[in-house]
């Protein structure tokens, strides 16, 4: 287990992945149950007594809880597996805050309503890459068919593709 000043000192060569000490294909639990034991581990509330610990500990912490934040959203952890790739350890603020959606930017992907028919079938999308099951969420993605023509949809699809290669990457 690497101390805190190392990990303070080499966050920027750190991926998410290595930070909460999880594999790149662990499932949402893990991952959850990762972070509550970093978090416990790198609190600054937890290092009070000492003020050049606890800002160091404050970089980590806050380093950490960022990839808790991404690994935990499909979309975001598929676009980071997809930075990694590309020799990145950490997803750029841009790339969490908008997605591509044909050559137009939308800001939030998120906050365009779903009809009720895709509704169902886009949560349980969702789901399947938050689980790493990404044989299950393309066939769920196929039942979709014609009606996926939404930029929301779009953009999971994408992530879906992006799962399903990085996985047969890893093979």
């Amino acid at each position: 287990m690497l101390s805190d000043k190392v990990l303070a000192e080499n966050l920027d060569r750190i991926d998410y992945y290595t930070l909460l000490g999880v594999a790149r294909d662990a499932p949402l639990a893990q991952i959850r149950d990762a972070f509550h034991k970093f978090a416990i581990r790198f609190h600054p509330d937890q290092h009070i007594d000492d003020g050049e610990t606890q800002q160091r500990v404050l970089k980590v912490f806050k380093r950490g809880s960022e990839g808790y934040r991404v690994l935990l959203d499909p979309v975001l952890r598929a676009r980071y597996d997809a930075a990694i790739a590309r020799g990145e350890s950490r997803l750029s603020p841009d790339a969490e805050r908008t997605k591509v959606v044909g050559e137009a930017k939308v800001g939030s992907v998120a906050d365009q309503a779903l009809p009720p028919d895709v509704q169902p079938l886009y949560t349980q999308i969702a789901d399947s890459l938050r689980r790493g099951d990404v044989k299950n969420a393309k066939a769920f993605m196929m039942l979709l068919g014609r009606k996926s023509n939404h930029p929301k949809v779009q953009a999971l699809a994408r992530e879906v593709l992006e799962a399903e290669q990085n996985l047969l990457r890893r093979r």
